[in-house]
């Protein structure tokens, strides 16, 4: 049973290469969808992207969705990432406006939806406090895009969450903040989003760190083991949620994204993969053997040589 699907960043050019590692997700980044590529450009990315992957995603531009200008980048992005069989396109919701944020972001979802109606939409959690998207705001527009029939899940940029939730903003400070986002706090999290993440939860992650100056926090990443938040507490949380979510009833497709350095991405992405996988599987067979023995399994004693 595959518990999780992982992938990362690729343009065309390091499709084979991702695949390769055996990853099974690729994102196309924003730059892609923000340049004029040719349509071959595209429709070559989808050919090579569904030999190789089970699903393809695409990062929306990083232009104000507010504006009228950054609003028609993201229309001609979602209609390039249309081409290159994207079926989730994530994006960033942007500085607040002030009264009726709600009602003006599920008009731009209309927006998208009239492009590609298809297309699940993946808003993604804001890092500071002047921009739309915490949880609470998240949750608010997942249910009130459903209701007009739009195909939505959060996209659950895990540092993103740490910065905003804990208040890091107004703080800035990192270790402060990851002294309170335990094991259990990761778990609340994930166990919150996935109430409303139909058929699958789509989580993405990176370390960072950053600096807070005047009113705001900017954040930069960070090789993984060099950032914030620490991976331990979140690869134990990420581990019981996956073997959860195997155990239940209805089993969701889990999503991970890693969003990290591109000159250190791939090495990352393995470390990670194979931290999560392990704890997963310990507590998987755990289950299962409890299950089936009324016991834990435990490894057999070695017993001493007396010779």
């Amino acid at each position: 049973m595959i518990l999780f699907e992982w992938g990362t960043y690729n343009a065309l050019s390091t499709l084979k290469q991702a695949a390769l590692l055996g990853t099974r997700i690729t994102e196309i980044p924003p730059a892609v969808l923000s340049k004029r590529m040719s349509t071959d450009y595209y429709e070559d990315y989808r050919k090579i992207g569904e030999k190789y992957f089970t699903l393809i995603v695409a990062h929306g531009p990083y232009y104000n969705l507010t504006s009228e200008r950054g609003l028609k980048a993201h229309l001609t992005a979602i209609e390039r990432a249309t081409i290159s069989g994207a079926k989730i396109y994530n994006y960033h919701l942007g500085r607040r406006i002030g009264a009726g944020d709600l009602n003006v972001h599920l008009e731009i979802l209309k927006k998208f939806n009239s492009i590609n109606s298809e297309m699940i939409y993946s808003p993604e959690p804001a890092t500071n406090e002047e921009e739309f998207g915490t949880l609470d705001e998240i949750e608010e527009l997942v249910k009130a895009a459903k209701e007009e029939g739009i195909k939505i899940i959060p996209s659950l940029q895990l540092e993103n969450i740490f910065l905003n939730e804990l208040k890091v903003y107004e703080t800035g400070d990192l270790v402060e903040a990851s002294e309170k986002a335990d094991a259990k706090w990761w778990l609340n999290i994930l166990e919150r989003m996935d109430k409303i993440s139909e058929n699958m939860i789509h989580i993405r992650f990176s370390q960072v760190v950053g600096i807070k100056y005047g009113e705001r926090f900017y954040k930069k990443r960070m090789p993984l083991g060099m950032g914030y938040p620490p991976l331990e507490p979140l690869a134990e949380a990420l581990s019981t949620y996956f073997v959860n979510n195997s155990m239940a009833k209805v089993v969701k497709k889990i999503l991970f994204l890693y969003t990290g350095l591109p000159e250190v991405k791939y090495r990352d992405l393995i470390d990670i993969y194979a931290t999560v996988m392990k704890l997963s599987i310990d507590k998987l067979m755990s289950k299962k053997t409890q299950k089936e023995y009324g016991k834990f399994y435990a490894s057999p004693k070695v017993e001493e040589d007396n010779d």
